[in-house]
């Protein structure tokens, strides 16, 4: 009899594994959205703010319990320095870059197992001191 039911219970087993295993890849827990950061960015430090404001927005974001990396200070805006930045919206914005900033949010999309994701948030600053533009991107994470 128990040669007829352990086969039984390795495939019931072997079942249930690989179904919570799909079931959790394809879940992702949202903690906060790229829509969530763009609006708080447009109520708090919307296009036109000046340095501070950006900075005080950058400094005072808070996201629950996640992991937020801010840039310390302003960057000259050099050919160099905006090479992995967001091609598209430097391209629109050119030469009218004078600084960035920017903070990333990490881990703010999971599975829970395998993947997690973080949001990626650039301030583009013109020579006047005033913000001309901004991105919010979601990266993948190792």
């Amino acid at each position: 009899m128990d040669d007829i039911l352990l086969p039984c219970c390795r495939r019931l087993v072997a079942l249930v594994i690989i179904l919570a295993a799909a079931t959790l890849s394809g879940c992702m827990r949202r903690y906060t959205s790229v829509e969530e950061i763009d609006k708080m960015i447009q109520e708090q430090a919307p296009i036109g703010s000046n340095k501070e404001q950006v900075r005080a927005f950058i400094d005072n974001l808070k996201i629950g319990s996640l992991q937020i990396l801010r840039d310390g200070k302003f960057h000259e805006a050099t050919p160099m320095a905006l090479g992995n930045h967001d091609p598209e919206k430097v391209a629109e914005l050119g030469s009218r870059i004078a600084e960035f900033t920017g903070a990333y949010i990490s881990k703010a999309e999971s599975d829970g197992i395998l993947t997690f994701n973080g949001i990626v948030i650039s301030f583009y600053i013109d020579k006047d001191g005033r913000m001309i533009g901004y991105t919010v991107k979601l990266t993948g994470e190792e």
